[in-house]
């Protein structure tokens, strides 16, 4: 094989496992944000107080009085359901459960390529 073919090779190897390890880090970001959201959910079942800072978003946030514990759940398609609390964090725990086997597959796939990539630099030097 060509010098040429195998910098291509190894090029686009290389463009594919950056691609995986930028989704893999987005996945594990949206997996500390839900994290982030269960344990805010679980410390509002728990609290006795009748106000709360809620965050808009950004950093703003907005004084609140807790009238019922009850959430507004947005489970797809704009339907918005209310959910009690513990209920919320069984859709949140599925949802990281999902991103979890997406992050198993993606560190997967981007073993695989590093293996590839070893290989084929292997294969060079055995060609030299």
């Amino acid at each position: 094989m060509a010098k040429e073919d195998y910098l291509l090779r190894f090029s686009l190897l290389e463009q594919e496992s950056n691609k995986l390890q930028e989704q893999l880090q987005i996945v594990g970001r949206e997996i500390s944000e839900l994290e982030s959201l269960r344990l805010s959910i679980e410390k509002l079942d728990k609290t006795k107080e009748k106000e709360i800072l809620a965050n808009l978003g950004r950093g703003i946030f907005i004084k609140s009085e807790i009238k019922e514990k009850e959430l507004f759940v947005n489970v797809g398609s704009g339907v918005v359901l209310k959910k009690k609390p513990r209920d919320a964090v069984k859709i949140i725990d599925k949802q990281i459960g999902q991103l979890g086997s997406l992050r198993q597959n993606l560190e997967e796939e981007i073993e695989k390529i590093n293996l590839r990539l070893q290989e084929l630099v292997e294969e060079v030097q055995r060609a030299q």
